[in-house]
């Protein structure tokens, strides 16, 4: 027998619907976009209907069949090399997870394991669907922001497939990957005050190098490194993130109903230089050597 297997996430248009001019302007980058051998964004292998597959992701219910409100814009797709009876988990080699997480530090979407699936195919005919990570935490992600592009254009695809090698590679520091991880901790969490603590988090895991002067160190060094990436911020502004993220600790600050439109503004210049940063050092070998040790870091974003 033989068979195909294929596993998909899908990009859905139900949280963020954009505006008209938006869509004309920056559309969802076009069908069959190769990122790398075996893995493209856009439509499901063998004309698959993208509904059968958020079907099979939902709670069936019982006597319960909703129209469902929104569609399936592209779908990120990898063939699985071997023609042999899969196992049953999705995405076991984390492939397409890095490829989502690389595709966020360029534009954050909502895309999530929501909808994400392992297709087998017996002669090009649909056989089975497997719900990949469609339940617990990191199933959905979230956007700080009352209006977003919730879709990657063709200059994003592009620059996610001319990213993906260096990438893949995992040349980064230790200090960027630590990074990384904690700002996919803030994006799959919905409530901002969370986010704060994580975003903060990842900040110092690229430029702490002491228990001491915290406060100081944080300051200095984002302000250091928004202006390395021009995006300049001051050390003021990065003091009133800092102590968001203190007070939010202690059980003083806002909480995830009392949170202004202020505080949004803040967290997404500040998630903006760090996205920026996190892609420049996991691409840019020459900018990830600012975060190799403690030494290079005070040299480079300061002495406290």
């Amino acid at each position: 027998m033989a068979y195909e297997t294929f596993d998909a996430i899908l990009q859905t248009n139900g949280n963020f619907l954009g505006s008209f001019e938006e869509f004309q302007n920056n559309p969802p980058v076009k069908n069959g976009f190769d990122i790398t051998s075996g893995v493209w964004i856009g439509k499901l292998p063998h004309k698959t209907n993208s509904g059968l597959i958020m079907d099979a992701c939902e709670p069936a219910g019982y006597n319960f069949r909703p129209t469902r409100q929104f569609n399936c814009l592209y779908a990120f797709v990898r063939k699985l090399e071997s023609d042999q009876y899969p196992s049953y988990e999705w995405d076991e080699d984390g492939v397409l997870r890095k490829i989502i997480f690389l595709s966020r530090l360029i534009h954050p979407t909502t895309i999530s394991g929501q909808y994400s699936a392992r297709m087998i195919f017996e002669n090009s005919e649909l056989q089975t669907v497997i719900p990949g990570h469609t339940q617990g935490f990191g199933t959905q992600v979230w956007i700080v922001a009352e209006e977003w592009r919730d879709w990657i254009d063709t200059t994003q695809a592009e620059a996610l497939r001319d990213f993906w090698p260096r990438y893949a590679a995992e040349t980064a520091p230790e200090r960027v990957r630590r990074a990384r991880a904690r700002l996919d901790h803030a994006l799959h969490n919905y409530y901002l005050d969370q986010r704060m603590i994580s975003l903060v988090s990842s900040f110092e895991s690229l430029l702490k190098v002491s228990q001491y002067k915290s406060e100081k160190q944080f300051c200095l060094r984002v302000s250091k490194l928004a202006e390395l990436l021009g995006n300049p911020i001051t050390e003021a502004d990065a003091l009133l993130t800092y102590k968001d993220r203190s007070e939010i600790v202690h059980g003083q600050g806002p909480t995830w109903n009392d949170v202004d439109a202020e505080l949004m503004a803040r967290y997404q210049q500040f998630e903006l230089i760090l996205r920026q940063a996190l892609l420049k050092a996991s691409v840019e070998p020459e900018f990830a050597n600012n975060f190799v040790d403690d030494t290079v870091i005070q040299n480079v974003f300061g002495r406290i």
